[in-house]
């Protein structure tokens, strides 16, 4: 039984660009932690990742993936490996580790080893880097990092998918919203949009937030009820193949206060413009600057505390974004090329009053740029 999601072509050539990246760093054996890095480069995926696993990368020859043994079954499924390596419960794994790279002899001159995996904890990765016999061992997070940032036509193709899924469930969402509804509700008929059009496990669950609450970000749903007069702020990101993209989008319930109603009218307003900054040869900071300038000309600059948004693509939970890999921000001068995609994510909150945001998925093209998410860019009015 096999599951891949791409042909093994498209792995193959992941596989040769990472070692062409590993032998101009002099880079001999890459140890490979990160989820997601070690889905984009075998195609293996399980919900498991939270217990240790390591993809061996020599700089030529078969990659091993090593894994808890009960998982070899999914690696299997989706992976394209032969080489495919268990340890028991009752075994450490970086021992595990150490035994697959002796028993394979792989070379032990210079190693590259993930600095940054939230799934390598400290402990393990000091007792990885400490044991090896290497001459060297050096941080290789941007190897893989600088790979996935410009996307395949099969793994654009994803995201496109995913676009359709997370706008389905937007529009539904933004249907549910009435006064007398619980938030609770509302992120139902989330979940079960998602699941019914395609989505796969969310890298990040939906956020659904009224009132006083959509004030603070990352505010999930609760039990409270929607009120008259207040706004609604939704965010969804649906996976297809593992693959996101996200939407945010803010409902008026009934009459807004002034404030409010300003709020979303400039964030609409950042929105476009920093969208039309998106395209070949700009930066991530022209994004960041076009956004904050609508803003700060709406004198809400004080409500505006975040990043503009970042680069989106493969992902496991916590997070459906690739951040760590671009973020439009100040500071970051990394040109647009065609095949980046990007979560422009503008929002502005006040504590105690509320908040508004949204958002769009933004594919670079050699042109320009195309926004592949689809709900009007508009702020739904509902009750009143």
């Amino acid at each position: 039984m096999s599951e891949q999601r791409f042909p093994r072509a498209e792995f193959d050539h992941r596989l040769d660009r990472l070692r062409a990246a590993m032998a101009e760093r002099g880079v001999e054996l890459a140890l490979i932690h990160s989820p997601e890095n070690v889905c984009y480069l075998t195609g293996h995926e399980t919900p498991g990742y939270y217990v240790y696993q390591c993809l061996l990368v020599p700089a030529s020859g078969e990659p091993v993936l090593l894994m808890r043994e009960t998982e070899t079954v999914n690696a299997r499924i989706f992976s394209y490996l032969n080489d495919v390596q268990g340890y028991p419960d009752t075994v450490d794994p970086v021992d595990a580790t150490l035994e697959a790279i002796r028993s394979r002899g792989f070379p032990l001159t210079t190693i590259g080893l993930e600095e940054r995996s939230w799934f390598l904890p400290p402990l393990a990765y000091r007792r990885v880097r400490d044991a090896l016999a290497a001459d060297t061992v050096v941080p290789i997070d941007d190897l893989v990092a600088r790979l996935r940032l410009i996307k395949s036509p099969l793994e654009i193709a994803a995201i496109r998918e995913a676009a359709r899924v997370t706008s389905a469930a937007m529009e539904a969402a933004l249907a549910t919203v009435a006064p007398g509804v619980s938030e609770r509700e509302v992120a139902a008929t989330i979940f079960a949009t998602l699941m019914r059009e395609g989505s796969e496990y969310l890298g990040m669950e939906p956020f659904v937030a009224s009132g006083p609450r959509s004030g603070a970000i990352h505010a999930s749903w609760s039990d409270r009820i929607i009120g008259e007069n207040e706004t609604v702020l939704v965010e969804i990101g649906a996976a297809v193949k593992r693959y996101h993209a996200a939407l945010m989008r803010t409902a008026a319930v009934g009459a807004l206060p002034d404030k409010l109603q300003q709020m979303a009218d400039v964030c609409i307003a950042a929105l476009t413009a920093a969208v039309e900054q998106v395209r070949p040869g700009n930066t991530p900071e022209m994004v960041d600057r076009a956004c904050k300038a609508v803003i700060a000309e709406g004198g809400l600059l004080d409500c505006y505390r975040k990043r503009t948004g970042y680069s989106i693509g493969l992902a496991f939970a916590p997070d459906w974004g690739e951040g760590h890999i671009l973020s439009l921000r100040e500071g970051e001068h990394t040109e647009f090329a065609p095949g980046m995609v990007v979560h422009v994510v503008p929002a502005l909150r006040q504590v105690g009053l509320g908040g508004v945001g949204f958002s769009e998925t933004v594919l670079v093209t050699p042109d320009g740029h195309e926004v592949v998410t689809s709900v009007p860019r508009t702020l739904v009015r509902r009750g009143g």
